[in-house]
C-alpha cells in the first residue's frame, strides 16, 4: 500500500487583472470637468471676488439655517405624517384606505407653489382667528389672534410642505412596508405576538431600512424645495440672495453663491445618508 505522498504542493501565482477601462474611465471625467469649468471662470461672466465676499456673509450663513431648518423639520413631520397615511393605505378598512388614498392623490398631485400660496393667502381667512392649548391643561400655546399672524411665511410654508412631501413619502413608506417578507408576520402571530407590536417591532423597523435610500432622496429634494418659499417671502437662500442681487445688479455671482450653498448641503446629505444605510443595511 503506497504511503502518503511527500511532493510539496505547488501554488500559482493570482493575476489580477489590470482596470484599464475604470481607468480610462476615470481619467476622461477628470479631463471633462476642467473643459466645462475653465470657460466659465475664464469668459469675465462671473466675478469671483463678489462670489467670494457674499459665500459666506452673514445673511448668506442666515438663509442657509432658514433653508435647512425648513426642508429638516418638514422632512421630519412628514416621515411621521407619512407612516400614518401609509399604514392607513393598506389597512383592512375600506374607508381608511380611500381616505387615506385621496389625500396622497390631493396633495401628491398639486404643485407645491399652489399649495403654499393656499397656506399663506386663503387658510388665514378661512379660520379667521387662531387659539390653541394643550387638552385638559391650562396651558395655552397661541393665544386668540388673527389667523393671519400665526401663518407667518415660516409656518404657511411648514404647514405646505410637510403635507406635500408626506404624501411622497407615505407612497414610500408603503412600499418599504410591502417589501418586508409577509411570513415573518406570519411567524409572529402563529406566537400570539400582537399586531400593533407586530407593526412596529418587526414591520416598520425593516420598512425604514428598506427605503433609507428613498428617504435620503426625499431630504435633498425637500431642500431645494424650500426655494419655493421665495414665493410668501419666507427668508430661505433664494430669497436672500435676491434681495442682495436686487441692490447690486451681480445676479450671476449671487446665482451661484446660491448654487454653491446647495451642492453643499446635498454633498452633506449624500455623505450621512451613505452612513446611515452602511450602519442600517436593508438585510
Amino acid at each position: 500500500m503506497p504511503g502518503p505522498s511527500t511532493e510539496a504542493p505547488v501554488y500559482f501565482p493570482v493575476r489580477r487583472p489590470r482596470p484599464w477601462g475604470q481607468l480610462l474611465q476615470a481619467a476622461a471625467v477628470v479631463a471633462i470637468i476642467p473643459l466645462i469649468a475653465l470657460p466659465f471662470l475664464r469668459s469675465g461672466v462671473f466675478d469671483m471676488s463678489t462670489v467670494g465676499r457674499y459665500l459666506f456673509g452673514p445673511a448668506i450663513l442666515e438663509a442657509v439655517w432658514g433653508t435647512l431648518s425648513l426642508a429638516t423639520l418638514s422632512t421630519a413631520l412628514a416621515i411621521v405624517l407619512g407612516t400614518g397615511v401609509a399604514l392607513l393605505r393598506i389597512s383592512g378598512n375600506a374607508v381608511l384606505r380611500a381616505a387615506a388614498a385621496g389625500f396622497v392623490f390631493v396633495f401628491r398631485g398639486t404643485p407645491m407653489l399652489v399649495q403654499l400660496l393656499i397656506w399663506f393667502y386663503a387658510v388665514p381667512r378661512v379660520i379667521g382667528r387662531v387659539s390653541l392649548s394643550i387638552p385638559f391643561t391650562d396651558v395655552v400655546l397661541v393665544a386668540d389672534q388673527p389667523a393671519s399672524a400665526f401663518f407667518t411665511p415660516f409656518v404657511a410654508g411648514l404647514f405646505a410642505l410637510t403635507l406635500a412631501e408626506s404624501a411622497y413619502m407615505a407612497e414610500v413608506i408603503r412600499s418599504g412596508i410591502q417589501g418586508v417578507d409577509q411570513g415573518q408576520r406570519d411567524a409572529a402571530r402563529a406566537l400570539g405576538v400582537p399586531n400593533g407590536k407586530i407593526t412596529r417591532q418587526i414591520v416598520l423597523v425593516q420598512a425604514f431600512r428598506i427605503v433609507m435610500p428613498a428617504v435620503g432622496n426625499q431630504y435633498i429634494l425637500m431642500i431645494k424645495n424650500t426655494s419655493l418659499a421665495y414665493a410668501i417671502g419666507y427668508s430661505e437662500l433664494l430669497l436672500s440672495v435676491s434681495r442682495v442681487y436686487y441692490t447690486n445688479f451681480k445676479y450671476l455671482e449671487l446665482l451661484l453663491v446660491a448654487a454653491f450653498w446647495y451642492l453643499l448641503l446635498t454633498a452633506l446629505i449624500t455623505v450621512l445618508q451613505h452612513v446611515l444605510e452602511r450602519k442600517f443595511p436593508a438585510r
